[in-house]
């Protein structure tokens, strides 16, 4: 068994997870949201909120997770790449809850993210082939084919802080920001556009009438999104007054998830590929790799 855990730029996910003969299963998970990289686009430094909300999450996951007789392996990235106090954060951490994380560059969280959203899709029954793979992440975005890897320097909450959290500002400059990514993603054939990441996991939620705490899994993956969607579900959000946004959407994540909308329709907005939902990503990945004897390699340990 495994315990692979991912510190994100939003949020903190850890996986259990088994290997039967080959088949890779997730026995139990754990989720935080943490904001990582809240204020760090203008400190460049992880905040002591974040810190604290951090600290509390690997507090709460050795609680329920056997660390001690289980190996696990955590990973963090595109808000620890360029924080400042990553570093004094992780020798806290170590010392502290003696848990070791290794700060991944972007092509390694491409690859582990791909290893996880084609597990799901194998299991779903999808073939990859003629697949592109984009992970909309907190502080950074990942666009894959299995072959080319592909990181970019913009994510949901970066987004959303570089501009104020003004969906106006946002709106105005979200061609600029996604364009480097669109020119990249424009390159390959496809035939399905596979999403992995909170915002599009949300938006099939929403669409199957789930909210944050009823959440399934099973029920999103593989679920289909459509373009239309993006400003349908955006009108429904902004009407909702915190008390709904933080039951549906979890809590603060109503700007977030405006933000991350509005990137990912713009990435979208000249593809002609159906869109795919896969709640799976970079800790099963981690999982995957780790099982298959990969992760050393691609982690450079």
């Amino acid at each position: 068994m495994i315990i692979a855990i991912d510190l994100g730029s939003n949020t903190f996910r850890l996986n259990l997870m088994q290997n039967l003969n080959g088949k890779y299963e997730i026995i139990d998970t754990f989720e935080r949201i943490v904001g990582s990289a809240r204020g760090l686009k203008r400190s460049g430094k992880i905040s002591n909120e974040a810190k604290g909300d951090i600290f509390k999450a690997i507090a709460q996951a050795k609680e329920k997770f056997d660390f001690d007789k289980i190996n696990h392996i955590a990973v963090a990235t595109q808000a620890f790449r360029v924080a400042s106090n990553a570093d004094e954060i992780f020798k806290e951490i170590e010392q502290k809850f003696n848990v070791k994380f290794k700060i991944i560059s972007g092509e390694a969280e491409a690859k582990l993210t791909f290893l996880g959203v084609k597990e799901a899709l194998n299991g779903l029954g999808m073939d990859t082939k003629n697949s592109v793979f984009i992970d909309l992440g907190g502080g950074s975005s990942e666009i894959s084919n299995g072959d080319k890897f592909k990181s970019f320097e913009f994510g949901i909450i970066t987004f959303c802080d570089q501009f104020d959290n003004d969906i106006s500002l946002m709106r105005k400059n979200v061609a600029t920001t996604t364009k480097e990514a669109k020119e990249f993603l424009a390159k390959f054939d496809k035939k399905h556009i596979i999403l992995t990441s909170g915002v599009p996991t949300t938006m099939a939620a929403l669409k199957l009438g789930m909210g944050y705490d009823d959440y399934d899994k099973s029920r999103v993956n593989g679920y289909r999104l459509f373009k239309d969607d993006f400003d349908g579900l955006m009108c429904e959000i902004l009407k909702f007054d915190n008390e709904k946004a933080d039951k549906l959407l979890g809590k603060n994540r109503k700007m977030p998830m405006l933000g991350g909308m509005l990137l990912l329709k713009e990435l979208l907005c000249n593809e002609k590929a159906e869109l795919v939902v896969i709640d799976d990503g970079l800790r099963e990945g981690v999982g995957v790799a780790y099982f298959n004897k990969s992760l050393y390699e691609i982690l450079k340990f």
